[in-house]
């Protein structure tokens, strides 16, 4: 028996990375407590505007710190618990799902640029890849894009740090307020 999918009915995600677009990049080492987690400005009415469209937004980051020994899953999932509650009390709104890599044992298939996390959570939340938008600061979260068929990438970049072996994203922008100016004005209103 042949299940028919109509990719019109699933839904639309706005997927975002941790460190660098929804937080203060914590720089070469990682975000180890819930008072180091630094929410970015914008990042709030962000996720009520996605969501006030019908949109997901989902977390898809990479923490390996906690196979690092740096931090624990608990002490991990606090974070993520401290943020969606912030989230909450201050905008009524929380991320729909946060997928994480750890670097455990039998996640391999969850390591950026592979496309794991975001094919699981399409699964999880009945998302359409094709009609959905990755927002990453690395080339491995443009790469974990393209590898999942994501349809629009955007990438935060300093334009500094622009070099020609980047991997390109269908839009750059130089600043967390300008993406989120260009996601809320452009792209959650299909204008992009």
């Amino acid at each position: 028996m042949t299940l028919f999918c109509n990719h019109h009915a699933l839904r639309r995600c706005l997927f975002l990375d941790r460190d660098g677009v929804v937080n203060r990049s914590p720089g070469s080492g990682y975000v180890t407590s819930v008072d180091d987690f630094m929410l970015n400005d914008g990042i709030g009415d962000l996720l009520q505007a996605a969501h006030s469209l019908g949109w997901l937004v989902i977390i898809v980051s990479s923490q390996r710190c906690v196979a690092k020994g740096l931090i624990s899953a608990n002490d991990l999932a606090s974070i993520h618990g401290s943020m969606q509650s912030s989230l909450m009390d201050q905008y009524g709104s929380k991320f729909d799902g946060v997928y994480v890599y750890t670097g455990g044992p039998g996640t391999e298939d969850w390591e950026k640029p592979r496309p794991g996390m975001i094919e699981q959570a399409c699964k999880d939340h009945a998302i359409n890849p094709a009609t959905s938008v990755l927002v990453g600061d690395q080339d491995r979260d443009i790469e974990m894009a393209n590898n999942a068929k994501i349809g629009r990438t955007v990438r935060v970049l300093d334009p500094e740090e622009l070099r020609p072996n980047h991997v390109i994203a269908d839009l750059t922008v130089d600043s967390i307020a300008a993406m989120v100016a260009a996601v809320k004005e452009s792209i959650l209103m299909d204008r992009y």
